[in-house]
């Protein structure tokens, strides 16, 4: 199969186009043919070897956390689902098996979900880890029920994306930061509030939107962008923290817990959950049922994975990139 691996850990050009072979289903797994694969921060720090103390890389190794595509087989002890349905998973990477950044993955069945009639292989390649990050950190990390107060910090991304429609289908009240050019945007997937964060103080709109702070902020951006996070809170709220893996916040966030502890706030470190299954299937239930939306969405070849990880790690992504790895119709 076509794929893109890495021989060590380290920069980008040090991915390439390989001839490996399709990976077997063991015992519990469903191999995928993939249409497309997700590209997230996690893939880079991957790349880079930030993971290392979670992952034990065998070289040489395929990186890719997201796949969607079509059911090939099925591994022994697993009833379904039956070959050439659309699926779509977080991969096992995180455990240091083959990811999806090529034509075939392997992935424990319980991490596999159907893809909603309504969802493209693009869309639905662009969900898992995002989603499943936004549902940990709103629900899981932040406690958000209906009638609260949430500050997502980075409403535009795909984090933003999951995250502010979450909170509204829970009942509660959403402020976002944003640039400019995405004000309509966060707004039509119903934030309250729009913070342009170029142009306003988004603490002084905190405080006017919420005299009292707010019960949740989940900070999608990380790296010290929202130095006032804590000031923003009501009593008992919580600062949620996207895991970022980078050397700031490693330094940053414990005097953030500390200082949050003096305050009676809490502070938390949230990741997408694995394994996925359950969690990805009610999501996917949201897009059927609730027309959640997912990500602006851009696509780039498999070959070109390498641009793509740059472009993410350097914050130069217009949109959610996904790689378009084979025409599966559909």
């Amino acid at each position: 199969m076509r794929a893109i691996q890495i021989d060590r850990t380290g920069p980008s050009d040090l991915m390439t186009v390989a001839d490996l072979p399709i990976p077997e289903p063991g015992p519990g797994e469903v191999l995928i043919r993939i249409a497309c694969a997700g590209v997230n921060p996690a893939d880079w720090k991957c790349r880079e070897g930030y993971l290392g103390a979670f992952i034990e890389y065998t070289f040489p190794f395929v990186i890719g956390f997201d796949a969607a595509g079509v059911v090939v087989a099925l591994g022994e002890g697993v009833d379904g689902p039956p070959p050439g349905t659309r699926v779509f998973a977080q991969t096992d990477v995180g455990a240091g098996k083959w990811g999806s950044f090529a034509e075939f993955v392997t992935v424990r069945h319980d991490s596999v979900v159907r893809i909603p009639e309504n969802m493209s292989f693009a869309q639905a390649a662009a969900t898992p880890t995002p989603a499943l990050a936004a549902w940990a950190g709103v629900f899981d990390d932040g406690g958000l029920s209906a009638g609260q107060k949430i500050l997502i910090h980075g409403g535009a991304g795909a984090v933003g994306t999951f995250a502010i429609q979450f909170a509204k289908q829970a009942g509660a009240e959403v402020a976002a930061t944003c640039a400019a050019h995405n004000r309509s945007y966060v707004q039509a997937l119903g934030s309250d509030l729009a913070i342009d964060y170029q142009s306003e103080d988004i603490g002084a709109a905190v405080k006017a939107w919420a005299p009292h702070g707010v019960d949740v902020v989940l900070d999608a951006v990380g790296a010290g962008t929202l130095p006032t996070a804590l000031d923003m809170l009501a009593t008992g709220g919580v600062l949620v923290n996207i895991m970022t893996l980078t050397a700031e916040d490693a330094e940053r966030l414990p005097a953030l817990a500390a200082e949050a502890g003096k305050r009676g706030l809490r502070t938390a470190m949230t990741f997408s959950r694995m394994p996925s299954g359950e969690q990805l299937g009610r999501i996917a239930a949201l897009v059927e049922q609730a027309g959640l939306q997912t990500p602006r969405v851009e696509t780039l070849p498999l070959e070109q994975a390498p641009r793509a990880l740059d472009l993410v790690q350097f914050g130069q992504a217009k949109a959610k990139l996904v790689l378009d790895v084979a025409d599966l119709a559909g």
